[in-house]
């Protein structure tokens, strides 16, 4: 599986640090993304129907989602200006930030986008140019679209990310900053002075003593992102726990499911929602991979997860029963929702 391996200094680890503040444009950007494909359904299946059909009833919406689709598609690259490096929950102060960025950068960025669309490539070659009405356009997207999608879902996302936040800042006074990278992604390994991550594509990021920022992210799903320009401001963006995404929304158990499983049981239940290997789900809950092997074999007998073994590695999966004793509704009830199409 391609790795990206981010290069560590002693500097760069005194350096490394967990983002404790909501990220408006990065929220953004990965939820357009989640938008144009049907992953995750479990958590996002009923928010993708809710945006679709209001898509479907709102011609300024449409326009909005559309635009936001075209500059930053579901992809391997999008470009890095769309999430500047400030910490503010206005939203007209990080559109402001998105609009400022130097001209050649802008035209360097998006020539990188390659849209089948005519007219979206139009649209692109203009805000590339730095013409006035494509900048508008931009501004105008970016507004509607946090107006109507992100903000009245802000208090989920502002609950999810504070129970991260929680979770990390325990592991950083418990473990510094080592502690917080062992424990934000399932997907990585820290074997020092190289933090490996699963990613899409092969690359290596040397830190050169910047250190590095640490974002969890309610809409991003399946692996960290990091901005593609390397020069940047280091940044690894990640997905919240499945589990917390799920209570946040409204779709949990609360403490229930803790009585019925136990507290580990129940926490390997919510992390295989996407899919954990069992030395994933080790470094998740903190205990030996046979104790794992032990808990998902219980789950399992249950008929709540199923396990898929490949060489020498299991990964382990949640299923329609399991989703129904974990959520509020009957998720696999209903049918997976197709992604918009700009």
């Amino acid at each position: 599986m391609p790795q990206l391996r981010i290069h560590f200094t002693d500097l760069d680890l005194a350096r490394t640090r967990l983002k404790l503040e909501m990220d408006l444009m990065w929220e953004i950007v990965s939820s357009v993304q989640l938008l144009q494909h049907a992953e995750e359904g479990a958590c996002f299946d009923p928010w993708r129907r809710r945006i679709r059909d209001r898509v479907s009833r709102d011609r300024v919406l449409r326009s909005a989602v559309r635009t936001l689709m075209t500059v930053a598609p579901h992809a391997t690259y999008f470009p890095d200006f769309l999430t500047p490096a400030l910490d503010t929950t206005d939203i007209d102060v990080a559109v402001d930030a998105v609009l400022s960025v130097p001209s050649g950068r802008r035209a360097h960025e998006v020539s990188r986008l390659r849209p089948a669309d005519g007219a979206a490539a139009n649209w692109l070659n203009e805000l590339a140019a730095g013409k006035v009405p494509a900048l508008r356009h931009l501004r105008q997207a970016l507004r509607v679209y946090f107006r109507s999608v992100i903000e009245p879902k802000l208090q989920t996302i502002d609950g999810g990310l504070q129970k991260e936040w929680a979770d990390g800042a325990q592991r950083y006074l418990k473990a510094g900053p080592e502690g917080l990278l062992r424990w934000f992604s399932p997907a990585a390994t820290w074997e020092p002075p190289i933090l490996t991550i699963d990613y899409p594509f092969d690359r290596d990021l040397h830190l050169g003593g910047r250190g590095l920022v640490l974002a969890p992210c309610y809409f991003c799903v399946h692996h960290p992102v990091a901005l593609a320009d390397p020069r940047l401001r280091p940044i690894l963006v990640f997905p919240i726990a499945a589990g917390t995404r799920l209570l946040a929304a409204g779709h949990g158990d609360g403490g229930n499911l803790s009585a019925l499983l136990g507290a580990t049981r129940a926490t390997i239940l919510r992390a295989v929602v996407s899919g954990c290997s069992t030395t994933g789900l080790s470094k998740l809950v903190g205990v030996a991979p046979a104790t794992i092997s032990h808990h998902t074999g219980v789950l399992r007998a249950a008929g709540l997860v199923t396990t898929h073994r490949h060489e020498r590695a299991a990964t382990h999966t949640i299923t329609p029963l399991g989703l129904r004793v974990l959520t509020s509704s009957p998720v696999d009830a209903e049918k997976p929702v197709p992604p918009l199409r700009g």
